[in-house]
């Protein structure tokens, strides 16, 4: 949407697998936009002189539940889980405090997000104790499937596990390939999982990503008809105050349930050399040049 002016006559677009020599290359002039920074790179890419852009991101970070699990099938079980992490503390280990905490499908980035969207099981290792006593939990083990080929799941599984751990949970890492991983995620092979959503433009496709019949598609987190029939209402009207009032229903029934906790919203930073003018970071994740302009 808007205005796509394409000042530039000519766009390359180089690979280069190394951060390292990409750091290098904008450094030295040879490219002006590095795109998609991890936050490790921030603050080491703007000490060698180049501009980071930032803007909050609409890619979710998430834990995933898998409710058919014996254990986890129980409502108060999930309910421990929730209140035991503190989200504020995950995104704030992941992004150095650029990421914001969210435990909604609802990204601040869209123009439904009003703060009754951070509505969640607060932080309370007490109630996740008391809770866990409820269900009858005997210290059984639960694993956390994560990798290393993307370094957001990975950081946010380890804090998450030590959080478990601190109630009483014997949470376990288990480390696969990113591919193996991804084979579990779609088979619904898993306790618990440290996933992320690429970014979705409207909340609705987001929740479409999340909420399904599990025998029909073990991808869906989120296996509840009220929750279906919230989704099917939410894409059938353009008013939006209605929309805003459906999908506040659909946050507020899931963090009844707890299929799934939301963590944060990741962002987008892109390093942005001197020539280059005119250039925003885009909420979707992906570089987009109209408007931009190369100084002579």
């Amino acid at each position: 949407a808007g205005a796509r002016i394409a000042h530039a006559d000519t766009i390359r677009f180089q690979i280069v697998p190394d951060p390292s020599t990409a750091e290098a290359a904008l450094a030295a002039g040879q490219i002006d936009l590095l795109p998609s920074l991890a936050p490790a790179q921030i603050d080491q890419i703007k000490a060698a002189g180049a501009t980071v852009e930032t803007a909050p991101s609409l890619g979710w970070s998430t834990l995933l539940i898998q409710t058919r699990d014996p254990l986890l099938s129980d409502p108060r079980m999930r309910l421990a889980i929730a209140h035991a992490i503190d989200i504020r503390q995950v995104a704030q280990a992941r992004a150095g405090g650029l990421a914001d905490a969210n435990p909604s499908a609802v990204p601040r980035a869209s123009a439904f997000f009003d703060d009754g969207f951070l509505d969640w099981p607060g932080y309370d290792p007490a109630k996740a104790q008391a809770l866990l006593q409820e269900a009858g939990y005997k210290g059984q083990p639960i694993t956390i499937q994560t990798n290393k080929r993307y370094d957001g799941m990975y950081d946010s599984a380890v804090v998450v596990q030590a959080m478990l751990a601190a109630v009483g949970i014997d949470a376990r890492l288990e480390v696969l390939d990113w591919a193996t991983q991804l084979d579990s995620y779609m088979a619904g092979r898993f306790q618990l999982q440290s996933f992320g959503f690429s970014a979705r433009l409207d909340p609705s496709l987001m929740y479409t990503a999340v909420i399904g019949s599990k025998a029909g598609r073990p991808t869906a987190q989120w296996d509840d008809p009220q929750a279906a029939e919230l989704l099917a209402k939410s894409v059938q009207t353009d008013d939006p105050a209605a929309r805003r009032a459906i999908l506040h229903q659909m946050h507020a029934l899931m963090a009844r349930q707890v299929p799934i906790i939301g963590l944060y919203y990741d962002i987008v930073a892109d390093a942005v050399g001197p020539k280059l003018k005119g250039y925003r970071p885009w909420p979707g994740g992906k570089p987009i040049l109209w408007g931009a302009w190369k100084a002579d």
